[in-house]
């Protein structure tokens, strides 16, 4: 069903001329301040908003603008098509993160206060942007870019807004500028999905070891970031030993920082040309499925064919 017809308010035609008017940005959205964004922020039941179909022969894919899917609906080009992907894949990514710091909180193992906030802000950024390609794309839809109903983005219109985030994504760039600013020391050390699978239980193992271990976490009080929790996260992460404890530790620990940094940028690199890989092999697998289902539709067609030829030489005899 196509969007309302009945003409706008004047404030919200005067907002929207602005928006089309103001020269949009290369980069990206603003990042969020620090400390401003909570843990647990909800934009509600977005229900199909927001969610991506398969791409079709042309590798173009159908985009929900609404709670409920088929109100309305863009059929984005395939350049958005694959930005969109993208993007969409890095905000699940990211609430994942963020609920991994959540339960290494509880818990208080190898809990870094800061990388959880930097991953919260992560969140609520990719977040914004998912909104603002949305609400873009309904600007256009407005303005008569994008025609319709049925809405089919034209290959021309690209969003630029994307390009840095997409580029910095290829390169394994972290989009938090205090990060990609700052030395490289100071990123995020990567969550291990396999730890935030432990199931709970485990902290109350048998033993002296466990019981004890019990009695302490009793005894102190909730996880509110306490001045110990610092602590415990830097005898608890996984990093190697310095070979010396003198002065040369600082050198070591630029080197250990710049190797893991490079580590970091090839497996991200090999994960993107992995996703490229399941694209294109999922593309051929629905061009093969279209091809098998007009070859069922020929074989159907033959068959009818075949059944009048029958019944009008049976009715003739």
């Amino acid at each position: 069903m196509p969007p309302s017809r009945s003409p706008p308010n004047n404030n919200i035609s005067l907002l929207l001329e602005a928006a089309a008017a103001a020269p949009m940005l290369s980069d990206d959205l603003p990042w969020p301040e620090l400390g401003n964004v909570s843990r647990g922020a909800t934009r509600g039941n977005q229900g199909q908003k927001g969610a991506l179909g398969p791409p079709d022969q042309e590798g173009r894919c159908i985009l929900q603008l609404r709670v409920q899917p088929g109100v309305l609906v863009v059929r984005l080009n395939r350049q958005s098509s694959d930005w969109y992907r993208i993007l969409d894949g890095e905000v699940t990514r990211a609430l994942k993160l963020t609920k991994t710091y959540w339960r290494k909180a509880r818990r208080r193992q190898d809990y870094d206060p800061r990388a959880d906030q930097d991953h919260i802000e992560l969140h609520e950024w990719l977040q914004q942007l998912k909104d603002k390609t949305m609400s873009h794309l309904e600007l256009l839809m407005q303005k008569g870019d994008i025609q319709g109903p049925p809405y089919n983005m034209p290959d021309g219109i690209e969003l630029t807004f994307l390009r840095k985030f997409i580029e910095r994504h290829n390169a394994g760039i972290p989009h938090n500028p205090r990060l990609r600013d700052g030395d490289a020391s100071e990123w995020p050390t990567a969550v291990k999905e396999d730890e935030s699978a432990t199931p709970e239980a485990s902290e109350s193992d048998g033993g002296a070891g466990g019981s004890n271990h019990q009695m302490q976490m009793a005894t102190e009080a909730p996880p509110s970031l306490p001045s110990r929790t610092a602590e415990m996260a830097t005898h608890a992460r996984v990093m190697p030993t310095p070979p010396t404890p003198s002065s040369a530790s600082g050198d070591w620990l630029l080197q250990e920082a710049q190797s893991s940094r490079q580590a970091l940028l090839d497996s991200r690199a090999k994960l993107a040309r992995a996703q490229q890989d399941s694209q294109d092999a999922f593309q051929t697998y629905t061009h093969t499925l279209e091809r098998e289902r007009i070859a069922r539709q020929e074989v159907h067609t033959a068959e009818q064919r075949r059944d009048d030829a029958r019944w009008l030489a049976t009715t003739n005899a």
